[in-house]
């Protein structure tokens, strides 16, 4: 089965053998493509959505695949299967997805990976991940139209740096990185052009331009040596 780049890269992260849970499944591709690949025994797509679900349901019978991959309407964690040792949540927000593990804190404590992709604030998704006692075993770092970063955790307690809360813990040494990170310092400083004198977060984002502008030289004198 042909994934986009992002999913291939989930697909990629994903640890065998388990018995996997894609919360948001939305076409169920990710968990066919797993089973087909071997790399799960089992597998459940879950949405809160009956839509999503009904698609899924309906490539996993296209693939002959209805007593590997179950179906599941619920919300978040909530109605998966105790015997599930993986999940994916990817797709969403930083406030969904870490409404998500709160809220099924039990399960994703006891999960030997989670594989999560934000499409926002992945910093401040870092940040939570540290401060509630997971770490990040694997990142990746996707060019599919957007930039997508993902991440791969278990819960055990780390700390990190600042600077791994902004760039990463592994990215730093990714062949996209350099180029990520300058697609996005011009986005910072046409904000900052943009950007009345006054403004109370102007020193923030100055501040935030000269931490890129470092990291990025950083990069590049690293590759020299």
């Amino acid at each position: 089965m042909k994934l986009s780049k992002r999913l291939q890269a989930i697909y990629n992260m994903v640890n065998s053998p388990c018995i996997l849970a894609d919360i948001g499944c939305d076409h169920g591709l990710l968990p066919i493509a797993l089973i087909e690949g071997e790399k799960c025994q089992k597998a459940y797509a879950c949405d809160v959505r009956k839509g999503p679900l009904a698609r899924a349901q309906e490539a996993i019978a296209l693939h002959h695949l209805e007593d590997k991959i179950t179906t599941v309407l619920c919300d978040g964690l909530d109605g998966v299967k105790e015997d599930v040792d993986t999940f994916v949540i990817a797709g969403m927000g930083f406030d969904t997805i870490t409404h998500i593990l709160t809220d099924g804190m039990a399960k994703a404590i006891k999960a030997k990976q989670l594989i999560l992709q934000s499409n926002n604030h992945v910093e401040d998704l870092r940040r939570w991940l540290c401060d509630h006692g997971f770490t990040i075993d694997h990142e990746e770092l996707v060019e599919e139209q957007h930039y997508y970063q993902i991440l791969s955790v278990h819960y055990e307690s780390e700390k990190l740096s600042e600077d791994q809360i902004l760039f990463g813990k592994f990215l730093p040494s990714h062949p996209l990185f350099s180029k990520y990170w300058n697609y996005m310092l011009e986005k910072k400083k046409l904000i900052l052009q943009n950007m009345p004198e006054n403004h109370e977060n102007r020193e923030e984002l100055i501040s935030l331009i000269k931490c890129i502008e470092d990291k990025l030289k950083e990069v590049v004198d690293s590759k020299k040596n």
